[in-house]
Formats: structure tokens, C-alpha cells, sequence
């Protein structure tokens, strides 16, 4: 069961991108304890894999960064309604594992459950409603429009200028009536050199071209140079800004924000013997593994799910403890993060259980 069938969808074509958004993941219903002790171990091992490819299909949980990007993202494409020009847009920023990929998902999501329901045969009119790209390193004007045509399954000959193949792009995202555009790794684009200026020209003159509500992602964009000088101001004036961050809890209202996501990902686990709120007493435990990144943590939650089912154990013993988290590593950034912060300030076990306490109190 390490491995999966699952089709793996290709999220830089127009396709991929429609299957990947219709799909909606499918918690499995768990059995009773006597049902699932009475399958066979053929079904039980089928069982157990669609628990695996659940608790591994990019859960989105719901938190407060990412409602609000949803947010801005409904917004903007609002105020755009029968805009000409001078449209509105939305800046996800944010530092590596923060969560700006997902929460650009669960806009796409949005955006598009909206988009179905208002027109249910969009694919009877050729409609698509939702384009995701990424900016490739060190990237020309010519490779940008190349990711659009490739996106479009547009075909890219080698001696096709930039303007045949920009003026070809805009016209078949107004064809297809396109709403939503993210653009996702912005942070490759900057103005160190005339190609990545040229490059953010040609977002700002797609932009004015095509009908459609463009969302901008990458790291640190906040603080870099995509948004500094008169190029960057021109962003800024017609764009928001959606900056994530880690979490803190430098107090109580911060330990029950932190304490209620963790309690939002035990909800979306598909274990026997977990129920939302396990993990109360180890927030503070989640906390110093994690340094409030949301990335990490969904990494460390998951993982400990899936090893849980992986193994096979009795369903009683499908329990997610803090022995278990303990066998899991950790991205990276996240554990030279708790380790720097551990050889600061070491952390008595007394001061554990003032922590812990402080988690209690604010639940």
C-alpha cells in the first residue's frame, strides 16, 4: 500500500487543472469496529488505500489566512464585473511552507464551484474558467507567454515571436471566457535585469487584455523587488495584499486560534480511534515542532495519519500520540526554527506545562 494509482493530475494544463478542481476529496465512511474486523484482508487492504490517497489528496484546511484570501479573491473578482480597465487583483505573499500554493487552490476552488453553478455545461461552450501558471526561473517575456500557451495547449514554434504568441494567448482566454488567473512563483520575476521587467510588463499589459481577475503568488513578495519602484506601484495601486505568516501564541486569544487549527485537521482525519480534540494536550508540543507554519504542520499531521494506516494496526490503536510525532521529521526550516529557539531559551518541564496550560485556558 506505500504506492498509489491515483491519477496524478497535471495542474499546469487546462485538463488537469478542470479535473483537479471538480474533484472534491471523499472522506471514507469508517465501518464499525466488528465490520471491519469481519473484511477480508483483500478489502481491508482496499480499505485502507483509499484512507491513504484521502488523508494524501492536498487537504485544504480552512483557516483564517486562507478564508481570508478566498475573501479577497471573491472581492476582486466582484469589483471586476464588467470592468474595461483598471481591473482589481489580489498579492499572496509569504515565506516558504506558509501555505500560499493552497490557499491559491482553495480561491481556484471557489471561484470555480461558483462559476460551475452558474453554468453548469461550461465544457458544452468551451468554457474554462480558471488558469493556474508558475513563472519559470529566470524567465523572458517569451517564456511567460510560452507557460500560457502551453497551459492552453496552445502549440509554441520555435520561431514565434512574442507578440504572435501574446496576441494568440489573449485571444483565446477571452474565447473561453476565463475568470480567474493565478500566477503562481511571481518571486522569479524581479528587476535585476531587462527580461524579468520586461516579463512584468507583459503581466501588467495581460491583465488589461484579458477579462479576468488575476491573482499574483510567490515568496516574500511583500518585501521584494516585484513590488518596488514605478513598475511595483502600479501593482500596488490596484492590488491587495494577502500576507501569510506563521502563526504566534503570544497570548491567550493566539493559543485558541492555534489550538482550533489543529482541531480543524484531527476533524479531517479518517482514523478509528481519533477524535478532534486528541491533540489538545500536545498543541504546545505542535507548536514548537512546527514554529506555527502552517505548511509543516500539515505535513506532520498527515504523515502521522497515513503511518497510522499504513501499518495496519488494530483499529483501537489508531491514535495519533505524541510517541508517534516524535518518529516523524519535520521539514527543514521548521526544525532548525525549533532548535534555534530551544539553545536560546531551553524549556524546562515546567515551563512545558505552564505552556500547556496556557493552551488549556484558552480552548
Amino acid at each position: 500500500m506505500l504506492f498509489s494509482d491515483a491519477q496524478n493530475l497535471e495542474l499546469h494544463q487546462a485538463e488537469g487543472l478542470m479535473k483537479f478542481l471538480e474533484r472534491q476529496p471523499v472522506k471514507p465512511a469508517l465501518p464499525s469496529l466488528d465490520a471491519y474486523a469481519a473484511l477480508t484482508r483483500a478489502n481491508r487492504e482496499q480499505f485502507n488505500s483509499l484512507r491513504l490517497d484521502y488523508h494524501g489528496s492536498d487537504l485544504i484546511v480552512g483557516t483564517p489566512q486562507v478564508k481570508a484570501v478566498v475573501r479577497s479573491v471573491l472581492q476582486a473578482t466582484l469589483v471586476n464585473r464588467g470592468r474595461a480597465f483598471g481591473r482589481s487583483g489580489v498579492v499572496i505573499s509569504g515565506g516558504s511552507t506558509m501555505g500560499k500554493t493552497a490557499a491559491a487552490i482553495a480561491a481556484m476552488k471557489t471561484v470555480f464551484s461558483k462559476y460551475k453553478r452558474d453554468v453548469p455545461d461550461f465544457r458544452e461552450f468551451g468554457r474554462l474558467p480558471v488558469v493556474y501558471v508558475e513563472v519559470p526561473a529566470g524567465a523572458t517575456p517569451r517564456s511567460m507567454m510560452a507557460q500560457f500557451a502551453r497551459f492552453l495547449g496552445l502549440p509554441v514554434a520555435t520561431r514565434a515571436t512574442l507578440d504572435s504568441l501574446q496576441r494568440t494567448v489573449v485571444s483565446v482566454l477571452n474565447e473561453v471566457g476565463t475568470k480567474l488567473i493565478v500566477v503562481d512563483e511571481l518571486h522569479h520575476l524581479s528587476d535585476t535585469n531587462k527580461s524579468n521587467v520586461e516579463s512584468s510588463d507583459l503581466l501588467k499589459s495581460l491583465s488589461n487584455q484579458v477579462s479576468a481577475t488575476f491573482v499574483y503568488a510567490g515568496i516574500s513578495l511583500h518585501g521584494g523587488r516585484v513590488l518596488a519602484g514605478e513598475r511595483g506601484q502600479q501593482i500596488a495601486g490596484r492590488f491587495t495584499m494577502q500576507r501569510l505568516q506563521k502563526y504566534t501564541t503570544a497570548n491567550a486569544d493566539e493559543w485558541r486560534l492555534w489550538n482550533g487549527i489543529v482541531r480543524a485537521f484531527e476533524e479531517e482525519f479518517c482514523l478509528f480511534n481519533h477524535k478532534p480534540g486528541d491533540l489538545a494536550e500536545h498543541s504546545a508540543y505542535l507548536y514548537d515542532r512546527t514554529q506555527g507554519a502552517i505548511g509543516s504542520l500539515v505535513h506532520l499531521l498527515t504523515l502521522a495519519a497515513q503511518l497510522l494506516v499504513l501499518e495496519d494496526f488494530k483499529p483501537e490503536h489508531e491514535r495519533i500520540t505524541l510517541d508517534l510525532l516524535n518518529t516523524i521529521e519535520v521539514d527543514i526550516a521548521a526544525q532548525q526554527a525549533s532548535e534555534a529557539i530551544l539553545t536560546t531559551v531551553p524549556q524546562s518541564k515546567s515551563a512545558a506545562k505552564k505552556s500547556n496550560a496556557s493552551v488549556k485556558n484558552a480552548a
